[in-house]
């Protein structure tokens, strides 16, 4: 398969979040990202405001990890075991590469921010993927059809999201990964369709 080419966007992204977690947000600056993405100061302000802006980026580093995850996932296993997959490996990676200061201010950034707020962009990778699953599943009847797709979508990505605030907000006192291993398929539970 070929590689996707890097647009001018991700390489600034991808510098930045490199630069945040070696030096950390404050002591990165626009000059350090430019230089580091190899992109000009024209290009960066086309795609974003200012570094603030690029804390909801993060967000899209996820997707990236999701579409990893995606093309080398089991298409044979069940929407809930795919589901169970995607979460524990993406939490895997969150807990053991992505640096919790930056994690807590994309969260906190995200409440404040009158821009677009990417943790809810239901257009990006992230909600197709969990909404071409959840559909599948309810279209095979797996998933139970008593709720719609966007609420069982809305459910999963809302559990997601408030695991990962809980997470933050414990300082990362326990594993993320294994914490929603073992609260996942209880919150699955109520997706299956009854027999």
């Amino acid at each position: 398969m070929p590689r996707k080419r890097q647009t001018t966007k991700s390489k600034i992204v991808k510098a930045a979040w490199n630069l945040f977690y070696k030096k950390g947000y404050h002591a990165t600056t626009i000059d350090d990202i430019i230089t580091a993405s190899r992109t000009s100061k024209g290009s960066f302000y086309h795609y974003f405001k200012g570094k603030d802006a690029l804390l909801g980026s993060l967000a899209y580093l996820f997707d990236d990890k999701y579409e990893e995850l995606v093309t080398s996932m089991d298409p044979t296993l069940s929407a809930a075991d795919k589901l169970l997959y995607l979460n524990y490996e993406l939490f895997l990676m969150i807990e053991t590469s992505v640096d919790m200061e930056l994690l807590t201010l994309l969260y906190s950034s995200q409440l404040t921010t009158r821009d677009q707020r990417a943790l809810l962009d239901d257009q990006r990778f992230y909600f197709t993927c969990i909404r071409e699953i959840i559909e599948t599943a309810q279209n095979r009847g797996e998933f139970t059809s008593d709720r719609s797709v966007n609420e069982l979508v809305h459910l999963y990505t809302m559990y997601e999201r408030s695991l990962i605030y809980d997470w933050l907000l414990c300082q990362g006192s326990y594993s993320l990964s294994k914490y929603s291993a073992e609260l996942l398929p209880g919150t699955l539970a109520q997706f299956l369709a009854k027999n």
